[in-house]
């Protein structure tokens, strides 16, 4: 198996995962007693808005940063463009 299937199998397992356990810990959680010790392996359910609003932010700035660079870096292209000629 080359590298970049196997890569790309890790990270289907990786989200399969985080979507599963997403989904336990908002949609079955609430319906287990609070003492049950399957709680244990969950953070509070208020983390449930506040880190998918995080990752959010984070990956829409990581998006601008990648965007005002190649901006950037064809505005200077064209520059060096029009000295040349």
């Amino acid at each position: 198996m080359a590298l970049d299937k196997s890569i790309g199998v890790g990270m289907i397992f990786i989200a399969s995962f985080v979507f599963l356990y997403y989904s336990i810990w908002v949609f079955i959680l609430p319906f287990i007693n609070e003492s049950s010790f399957i709680q244990q392996f969950f953070l509070p359910r208020d983390y449930a808005i506040k880190l998918p609003l995080l990752l959010l932010l984070l990956s829409g700035l990581f998006v601008g940063i990648f965007v005002g660079k190649v901006l950037i870096k064809n505005q200077q292209k064209q520059k060096s463009k029009k000295k040349s000629q």
